[in-house]
């Protein structure tokens, strides 16, 4: 892409993202994308091959080691949820991508066929039956919650985020992470009462505190849970997702 870098500069590819969000220029290793330099719209192209030059060694160190974890990666026989206790077979039609296991004439009517035939592509048709199963479970839970709380909300989405597990916006937008089909029931309650109570307090005030205590007396116990909770996702729903 850079046609006058060093030797050393040409050993690593990379691709380039222009986003009108970032504020400055960064390098974001993609587990299936390699190195991708995003910049803003202003910053000066040819700066771009020193910059990848300044962090060449931390670069290729990542990626290395996104080699060695997709290797290492294994796909799940059964999708287990612990929100509703259930255990679903999983049949890959390219196993060699997945486990190589014996069991498709015992598989039961209800199971999930994965039709990819590469890693990602497997991984992002499990993603999507876990969304499917939470925008079948949860907007009927979050109204239900709402309705017991009397804590209203205006709409609700459902999304897969590294590092919130859920959101409430100034309008009483409300986004739950799907990967809360990981959590027990009662803590993704706890969740929605929490998210709940932010269309009234949009802060972590002691109001706010006061009005989750008042909906969930054991509210310390789920939130002592939820900060400990993403080492209940599996480790391959991580792998590709950036949001």
């Amino acid at each position: 892409m850079a046609n006058d870098e060093t030797e050393s500069q040409r050993e690593l590819e990379w691709q380039l993202r222009v986003s009108p969000r970032a504020r400055y220029a960064k390098l974001l290793i993609r587990p299936y994308g390699g190195l991708e330099v995003v910049i803003p719209p202003r910053f000066p192209r040819a700066e771009i091959p020193f910059l990848v030059a300044k962090h060449a060694d931390w670069a290729r160190h990542q990626l290395d080691k996104q080699a060695r974890l997709r290797q290492s990666i294994r796909l799940p026989q059964h999708l287990n949820l612990a929100f509703d206790n259930s255990s679903t077979p999983v049949r890959y039609a390219n196993q060699s991508l997945a486990f190589n296991f014996d069991l498709f004439s015992d598989l039961s009517p209800q199971h999930i066929v994965i039709e990819g035939n590469s890693q990602q592509e497997q991984i992002r048709e499990l993603r999507g039956w876990i969304r499917r199963r939470a925008r079948e479970f949860f907007p009927p839970m979050l109204r239900r919650v709402s309705q017991q709380t009397g804590l209203e909300f205006n709409r609700v989405t459902i999304r897969s985020q590294k590092t919130r597990w859920g959101s409430c916006s100034s309008r009483g937008h409300i986004s739950l992470n799907d990967q809360l089909l990981f959590l027990p029931a009662p803590t993704v309650e706890y969740l929605m009462i929490h998210e709940l109570c932010h269309t009234r307090h949009l802060n972590h005030s002691r109001d706010f505190w006061r009005l989750v205590e008042s909906r969930c007396p054991d509210y310390r116990n789920h939130e002592k849970l939820l900060s400990r909770s993403r080492d209940l996702v599996p480790e391959w729903f991580l792998m590709d997702l950036y949001s």
